[in-house]
């Protein structure tokens, strides 16, 4: 889920006044990348794991002809768990954008949802 435009900037400023009051933290954290090592969701992930429901799907129908094919059903499952670990190691490198950071289409699709949000964040400022 990303991040508004005003929620980044407050992440940028508690960033810097966190940085400029404690600058040996600062140099320990960019030692280490936060945003790099978290997994996206990827169309080959994706692909990996539809394959893994259809064989565990078809694995499921087709256990009726014979039982060894419930084998195909666990070859399934195991398939889908490799493509969700796939997805969460991969890194993000070629992620496919769920929600995007900037507005497309009309203006009257960006205003429905500004006031969406704002009508979200007031329930909860109270």
């Amino acid at each position: 889920m990303a991040l508004s435009e005003h929620e980044q900037k407050m992440l940028r400023e508690i960033e810097q006044s966190l940085l400029a009051e404690d600058p040996q933290f600062g140099k320990s954290v960019a030692a280490e990348s936060f945003g790099g090592s978290q997994g996206g969701v990827t169309l080959r992930g994706i692909a990996v794991i539809v394959i893994g429901l259809v064989l565990l799907v078809g694995g499921v129908a087709m256990s009726q002809i014979s039982l060894w094919l419930v084998a195909v059903s666990v070859l399934g499952f195991m398939v889908m768990v490799a493509g969700g670990m796939w997805m969460l190691r991969s890194g993000g490198k070629s992620p496919v954008s769920v929600t995007s950071s900037h507005r497309t289409g009309s203006t009257s699709q960006g205003k429905l949802g500004e006031r969406m949000e704002d009508n979200f964040r007031r329930r909860f400022e109270n």
